[in-house]
């Protein structure tokens, strides 16, 4: 056995009068972070970096900064290793008002805000839970999926993207406070497709399930031609993807014999499950 080091980032970010803020810096000096890891963001509001955690658990380190300053309103961020699956939470009045961990179900560069260059923009589909629009609106402000009706689509109603492996087809909710999008994430590669449900402007998606390329397009018709496009221009990637998992499949069952046992059983050799 070998443990594998995790990076954890985890962000406070403490709002009130600039000479309070000041104190609790003096006073959290070393405590929560060193001071070179504090910075002001403007003159009512103190940022706190931690890395590589904190020694205790984020909620709970979070609820003593509340219970020592409940004069301040304090918003909290934590992430491992990448943005992927945030967890946020804020703090006012010595109160947990909500808590939000963004369990990410997929995400694709795509320009949220079209005024913006392609590269950091993108579009991030999450597990729908009670407190994440607030969560995304304070400490996402500039997510939104609805700007994107501005751009060109291949149907209508539709815009799409894609990153060279993974085909994105978004519906947009039909108003800012409905919950009625969708989503196809096609993998002509291999060809298999992922319906998201219910999606809303935050990226909340109800639910999310694999299909096939033959649901997708009896359920989306209106997408049916240029899915037909994006099967027909990669059936030589999915021949060559079918070929290898045959391979694979081999090798792991010899493996398995030669072994005894059911070792490699554990890991999926179906890379197209999500």
């Amino acid at each position: 056995m070998f443990s594998v080091a995790t990076a954890v980032t985890t962000v406070f970010t403490l709002t009130g009068p600039q000479d309070r803020l000041r104190q609790i810096a003096e006073e959290r000096a070393y405590r929560t972070c060193a001071p070179d890891q504090m910075a002001w963001e403007n003159d009512t509001t103190l940022v706190m970096t931690l890395e590589n955690g904190i020694g205790t658990s984020f909620l709970r380190h979070g609820d003593g900064l509340s219970d020592d300053y409940p004069d301040v309103s304090i918003r909290g961020m934590e992430y491992f290793d990448s943005c992927d699956d945030p967890g946020f939470a804020k703090w006012q009045g010595g109160q947990l008002v909500y808590e939000a961990d963004l369990i990410t179900v997929f995400s694709i560069l795509f320009p949220t805000d079209p005024s913006r260059d392609w590269a950091g923009c993108s579009a991030s589909f999450w597990h729908r839970s009670q407190p994440l629009p607030a969560a995304i609106a304070e400490n996402c402000p500039d997510f939104d999926l609805m700007p994107l009706r501005q751009l060109a689509g291949p149907a209508p109603g539709w815009v799409q993207t894609s990153d060279g492996f993974a085909t994105l087809f978004l519906r947009l909710p039909s108003t800012p406070d409905a919950q009625d999008g969708l989503g196809v994430i096609f993998y002509p590669g291999i060809g298999r497709c992922t319906l998201l449900t219910g999606i809303d402007r935050f990226g909340g998606v109800a639910l999310f399930r694999r299909q096939a390329y033959g649901q997708i397009s009896a359920q989306c018709p209106e997408l049916r031609a240029v899915l037909r496009e994006c099967w027909k221009a990669d059936e030589k990637k999915r021949r060559k993807a079918r070929q290898e998992q045959k391979v694979l499949r081999r090798r792991w069952k010899k493996a398995e014999q030669e072994r005894g046992d059911n070792v490699f059983s554990f890991f999926d050799t179906d890379s197209w499950v999500m």
